[in-house]
């Protein structure tokens, strides 16, 4: 704006030169100083001017905010969230373990019964349309589908048996089972109702140690037959039935000969054998551990209360006592045992 003005009277005073004629008069010169202070005060008074034309803004105090509305953050009565509880959820019991916690050392083949103990937590009620399912893992020879037993209220708690089989072969095994519904749709325990309850087992094979000796028992033997008799010269008994001179040859055991030299003989037929054993009563261990043979026994003198050990034609152990002699007749008495 101020260069406009200063070509301006440049201008004019040039036009001014040009237009007047030659005179005498005396020529006008041109004050530089008085030209610079117009030039000046032109261009001072033009920005005057100029500033005057801005409109003014008026600014607000320093130091001072409007404040920003804020959001009403209390949820009414029907904008209040709430979380469905699900159809079909388990929780695990306490313990849910009821039989074979992990790590159960099993024999190969034994079988077991395996029960957990599951807790309703969620809305539904489990019919008896539900079942524990194999889901994964060894199945370990078990039924893959095991109805429950019963119906299940939810917050109630119920234990799930199946029953199961150990592999054959040495190792460790895992079997992962889920619970049904109706619909066959499967759920399970964790945060999330999807995760398995399982067993695990260890099959190990059985090991063999060599038994330590035990002492020898002497069970209580069964008596099948006692009774006394009464022998002459060449008289038989048997001492399985107890009769003397029985009809059938076969069945004599023992035979009494008296008279000859030495006085007294018995001899035994059929396969019986026998052993003097002394004046000491036999048990039965003792008669059925003693050496036995079919030679024949003599005697001049009647040894009162000696006894003799036998086993008979029919492989019966038994005992024998020589009770006495008497106008021509040995008097014995036995007792056959049972074999137990």
């Amino acid at each position: 704006m101020m260069k406009k003005t200063l070509l301006s009277i440049l201008i004019l005073l040039a036009l001014s030169a040009c237009s007047s004629e030659p005179s005498l008069a005396a020529t006008v010169t041109l004050d530089g100083t008085v030209l610079n202070e117009t030039a000046v005060s032109q261009v001072t008074a033009d920005f005057d001017a100029t500033q005057h034309l801005v409109p003014t803004q008026t600014l607000p105090p320093a130091g001072t905010w409007t404040p920003v509305p804020t959001w009403a953050r209390t949820r009414s009565e029907g904008e209040t969230a709430t979380v469905e509880n699900p159809c079909d959820r388990a929780a695990a019991g306490h313990p849910i373990d009821v039989t074979i916690p992990d790590e159960t050392i099993l024999e190969p083949g034994e079988t077991f019964l395996k029960t957990w103990r599951l807790e309703n937590v969620g809305s539904c009620t489990w019919t008896r349309l539900y079942a524990v399912v194999f889901f994964s893992g060894n199945s370990l020879n078990a039924h893959q589908t095991n109805t429950l037993a019963g119906e299940v209220e939810p917050g109630e708690v119920i234990d799930v048996t199946v029953d199961m089989e150990a592999p054959m072969t040495p190792g460790e095994y895992q079997s992962n089972w889920m619970l049904s519904n109706a619909d066959g749709e499967l759920f399970g325990i964790g945060p999330h109702g999807d995760a398995p309850f399982w067993v695990l087992i260890e099959v190990v094979s059985s090991v063999t140690n060599t038994p330590a000796p035990s002492p020898t028992v002497t069970s209580t033997p069964v008596v099948y037959l006692t009774g006394e008799a009464e022998l002459g010269d060449g008289d038989q008994l048997n001492l399985d039935a107890g009769t003397v001179n029985p009809g059938d040859a076969t069945l004599t055991d023992v035979v009494y000969q008296y008279g000859g030299d030495p006085l007294h003989v018995l001899m035994t037929m059929n396969g019986t054998v026998w052993n003097l054993y002394g004046e000491t009563e036999p048990t039965f261990g003792d008669c059925t551990e003693a050496n036995l043979s079919g030679n024949a026994i003599s005697f001049t003198d009647v040894p009162v209360g000696t006894y003799i050990c036998y086993r008979s034609s029919e492989m019966l152990p038994g005992r024998m006592l020589i009770e006495g002699f008497e106008a021509g007749q040995l008097q014995v008495s036995y007792l056959t045992w049972a074999v137990p």
